[in-house]
């Protein structure tokens, strides 16, 4: 019998491969081999690691530079500062302050306006508005922001008013 040698047939519709995308697969199969940090990149100049400055290059084994005390000296008890004096006084606001709060007081606004309505109130409601009305007119008073109303003045009769109106200068302005 004879023996018969394979045959080699050509590929049909077979793709070569480009030049760029065998240069590619190249670079690809060379980095895939080399894994790890360059040799001596702990002591290089560079940093691959994006964060550069002099803080990176502060040597780490060098500690605080504070200095500490030797001797322990006794605890001399010292007088207390006026620091809680400020702080007591920053606790206390001023009549103009604490007047400007109360006129901008969201819940005694809405308060007052549900009385004005007419609707009734809960009696620690009633009672706080009364207190916060109250410490407003003495805040008032005290700042001489109120102007006390003549109550013994009567309304003027219309004769009065009548004579006000004519003897008053009205003149009107020109219009061009």
């Amino acid at each position: 019998m004879s023996v018969n040698k394979p045959v080699r047939k050509p590929k049909s519709g077979g793709k070569k491969e480009s030049q760029d995308s065998a240069l590619a697969g190249r670079e690809r199969k060379r980095a895939a081999k080399r894994k790890g940090l360059k040799a001596g990149s702990r002591h290089s100049g560079t940093q691959s690691g994006g964060k550069s400055g002099k803080k990176d290059l502060k040597d780490p084994r060098i500690g605080s530079r504070k200095p500490v005390a030797l001797v322990v000296e006794a605890a001399k008890p010292q007088a207390p500062k006026a620091a809680p004096v400020k702080e007591e006084k920053q606790l206390m606001p001023t009549p103009e302050q604490e007047l400007a709060a109360i006129e901008n007081d969201d819940r005694l606004n809405d308060l007052l306006d549900r009385l004005d309505e007419g609707e009734k109130l809960s009696p620690a409601d009633l009672a706080w508005v009364e207190q916060m009305v109250a410490r407003h007119q003495q805040l008032m008073e005290e700042l001489g922001l109120v102007e006390e109303d003549d109550e013994d003045e009567e309304p003027a009769s219309d004769d009065e008013l009548w004579d006000r109106f004519l003897d008053a200068d009205f003149k009107p302005e020109s219009k061009p």
